[in-house]
């Protein structure tokens, strides 16, 4: 079976349907019919303004009227059937529905990501804890038993990054939330890859690979890929993103461009990569072609 074939999503592919009126729900049930079983639920304007957004807004109104050990208890036991005791009169309606997803969600593996201002020091560290402690809380109830939050850089305050800042970030972000175990991971964006890994390696955490983020408009690279792939241990990947760009820019389905995809499953192959696979297409309003289309692609390279 071709690597390719455990290809995951990550959900801003659903944009254009979720502006258009579907549901997010509907969306996570009929991606997970066609075999995609990891999603990463991608933050930004287009879930928060869905119904699904609405109930996430709740969920983190209500995290404020539990404790830590509090909230990891219920959301242990929202996910093996049962409602905690600890969960308020005043929550259990809102409980009752995020259990309803939860059923929805069983067979997947669902993670949490967002952009965040990493690269710099706060301007306001207490403000920057209980930004992250809120998403990991998130990050937790999305699955508690394979947990994960990424953040994807933002330009920091000045434009310049501050690389010792940066690690330090990161510290203090992984030793956040101790209670609920989850992995933590940093993207590459805007900066080189290689030094996005040498900053996530000193802070402890794993690292999101995208490769397409690499290239220029015009198709050079930012840093080679095989500067990259010389550099980085299977051990430091937590996640690798697929989508292509050309000249045109990202492309809506996975085909031929700047990236070589087969090169970088012969690499994920011989190195027992043991992560996940997303696919981040520009989206459309037909998500699911796309990515059964690129999968398709994906899967004839090896």
């Amino acid at each position: 079976m071709s690597i390719f074939e455990k290809l995951g999503i990550v959900t801003n592919i659903w944009t254009k349907r979720i502006d258009d009126g579907d549901q997010f729900e509907d969306l996570v049930r009929q991606f997970g019919d066609y075999g995609f079983k990891d999603m990463e639920v991608r933050e930004g304007d287009y879930l928060r303004n869905s119904e699904f957004g609405g109930l996430i807004g709740e969920i983190e109104t209500a995290m404020g009227r539990y404790t830590d050990q509090q909230w990891k208890a219920i959301c242990d036991a929202i996910w093996e059937g049962g409602q905690d005791r600890g969960v308020t009169a005043e929550d259990g309606a809102l409980f009752a529905r995020v259990s309803t997803f939860v059923e929805l969600a069983r067979d997947l593996k669902l993670s949490y990501a967002m952009s965040h201002s990493w690269l710099g020091a706060p301007e306001d560290i207490e403000a920057d804890t209980q930004q992250i402690i809120q998403a990991k809380k998130l990050a937790y109830l999305l699955c508690p038993a394979d947990a994960r939050l990424r953040i994807v850089g933002l330009a920091p305050m000045g434009g310049k990054t501050d690389s010792q800042a940066a690690i330090n970030n990161v510290k203090r972000y992984r030793s956040l939330l101790p209670n609920c175990p989850m992995v933590f991971a940093v993207e590459n964006s805007r900066q080189p890859a290689t030094f996005t890994l040498d900053l996530a390696v000193q802070g402890g955490a794993l690292l999101t690979y995208d490769e397409a983020n690499t290239y220029r408009d015009d198709g050079t690279p930012v840093n080679s890929p095989e500067e990259f792939w010389n550099a980085v241990r299977m051990e430091d990947l937590t996640s690798v993103h697929f989508k292509q760009k050309t000249a045109d820019g990202v492309l809506t389905q996975v085909s031929d461009g700047y990236v070589d995809f087969a090169a970088i499953g012969r690499r994920l192959v011989a190195g027992g990569y043991k992560g996940d696979l997303l696919l981040e297409n520009t989206p459309t309003d037909q998500p699911l072609e796309d990515a059964v289309s690129s999968r398709v692609y994906l899967s004839s390279l090896l």
